[in-house]
């Protein structure tokens, strides 16, 4: 990854992440109540919110276990018992007081439960391989889920 923009980092692949610094959204940034619910990602969008980005990353995790999961609540014990989502579940309560939750039921197929563009994905099922895409910084997480931190997505 290299810089080549004032505080934006791309790669060279032809579908990119790029971390953005824009201006803190403040109270707009965490969602209200005790919880942030998990959207599952299909688009690619600007993720600004807290509960953009949360999700966009537990997507990535969902998207690894997808494939062999039985049904969808086997799928999201799954995903609760990865060690990448309770690193998330735990720096979201510990930072911002939220607990993270699932929507109670999915109707659709499981293999189309998220789109992750294939070349923005963990082949490694590793959560920092997806945040070193994003940032060069020692505390990743907190990096990419700063208030002030916008994912923009590229493709050629």
């Amino acid at each position: 990854m290299k810089k080549i923009r004032r505080e934006t980092f791309e790669t060279n692949s032809s579908s990119t992440h790029a971390l953005t610094t824009t201006n803190n959204l403040g109270k707009d940034y965490i969602p209200f109540g005790n919880n942030i619910k998990i959207r599952f990602f299909d688009e690619e969008e600007p993720l600004v919110t807290l509960e953009d980005k949360v999700s966009y990353l537990v997507s990535h995790i969902i998207s690894w276990y997808k494939w062999n999961a039985e049904n969808y609540e086997d799928l999201i014990e799954q995903v609760k018992e990865n060690r990448d989502f309770k690193r998330i579940e735990y720096y979201v309560q510990e930072r911002y007081g939220k607990r993270i939750v699932f929507p109670e039921k999915y109707d659709g197929d499981l293999e189309d439960i998220v789109e992750i563009n294939h070349q923005l994905q963990s082949w490694e099922h590793d959560l920092d391989e997806v945040l070193r895409d994003m940032v060069d910084e020692r505390d990743l997480l907190d990096e990419v889920l700063s208030d002030g931190k916008m994912i923009i997505f590229g493709r050629d």
